[in-house]
């Protein structure tokens, strides 16, 4: 409010408040009922684990909706805090990315979803796919090439995506 308000900038300035605490009320509920509706899509497992996190008293009273989402999505792609399938979810999420394909009347916008989705399930668990560079330099090194040039990296890389392409050609249908 300016320091020497009219009677016109004080209606204005109050009915802007009035405003911005009905719209404040109406967030605190939109994230309470995001709250409820994430916590009843989660199966019984991964309510339990939620549950039983060290921070849950703090999310159950001041449900921040972000954070929540953030631990589930800890627990749904690693298994928990403690990792306990990172491995198996690794393998699994690999070979869902690789083997995903279109399926014959699929919408493409549908597997363009089912892709995205995959991809960053790959991405959270920090997968990654193809050659490196650091692969490449270790089997140079095999062969004797303890300092290979910027060329015959490339030239390596390229025999390596061969080899893959021959093994592994892609599907069209």
């Amino acid at each position: 409010m300016p320091d020497d308000p009219t009677d016109n900038d004080k209606h204005i300035w109050e009915y802007k408040m009035s405003y911005y605490l009905k719209l404040e009320k109406v967030l605190k509920g939109n994230l309470q009922n995001l709250y409820t509706v994430v916590m009843s899509l989660c199966d019984a497992e991964v309510k339990n684990q939620v549950r039983a996190l060290e921070d849950y008293r703090e999310l159950n009273k001041k449900p921040d909706s972000m954070t929540f989402l953030k631990e589930i999505k800890k627990i749904v792609h690693t298994g928990g805090s403690n990792n306990l399938h990172m491995k198996h979810n690794k393998a699994m999420a690999h070979i869902c990315f690789m083997y995903l394909q279109q399926e014959k009347y699929q919408d493409i916008q549908d597997f363009r979803d089912q892709y995205m989705s995959a991809k960053k399930v790959c991405n959270e668990l920090e997968l990654t796919f193809g050659q490196c560079e650091i692969d490449v330099r270790a089997l140079l090194k095999k062969e004797g090439i303890k300092e290979p040039k910027e060329e015959q990296l490339e030239d390596a890389l390229n025999c390596l995506e061969e080899a893959s392409r021959d093994k592994f050609p892609v599907q069209v249908q």
